[in-house]
């Protein structure tokens, strides 16, 4: 009885943490951008365009945030998770010191640098959106 029920809630509760996870308050456009130039620009740029001053001594060049195949199938909550986890086996660390907040408009600002490249495929970020994060 106990795993029956266990299997019928699990994916329910997943599901529901999911679903969750986009409903995190963001952080204002402005904070989110001092953020990203606080500790993301150096090796992104301050553009989005992978370009930071640190590109150079990179083991994988950062890549470029306005590029639609960069853009293409990112959802919010990968973006979230890049930040919030790293990338294995790349230069990109894990920002664990910065909370929910944080991350969550971190990552629309991302997501938004491709909007302001004209890319068709990117959605609407609202009234608050402009040129924004980049490809983690």
């Amino acid at each position: 009885m106990i795993r029956w029920l266990a299997s019928a809630i699990l994916p329910l509760v997943l599901s529901a943490c999911e679903a969750g996870e986009g409903a995190v308050p963001a952080i204002s456009r402005a904070r989110a951008e001092a953020v990203y130039r606080e500790r993301c620009a150096i090796c992104h740029g301050e553009a989005g365009d992978g370009r930071g001053p640190r590109r150079g001594s990179l083991y994988r060049k950062p890549p470029d945030f306005r590029q639609p195949a960069w853009r293409h199938g990112k959802s919010l909550a990968e973006v979230r998770q890049v930040i919030r986890e790293g990338r294995p086996g790349s230069d990109m660390p894990a920002w664990k010191s910065l909370d929910a907040e944080e991350i969550a408009g971190l990552a629309e600002y991302v997501l938004a640098f491709g909007e302001s490249a004209g890319d068709s495929s990117a959605s609407s970020r609202g009234p608050d959106s402009g040129p924004g994060i980049p490809s983690l």
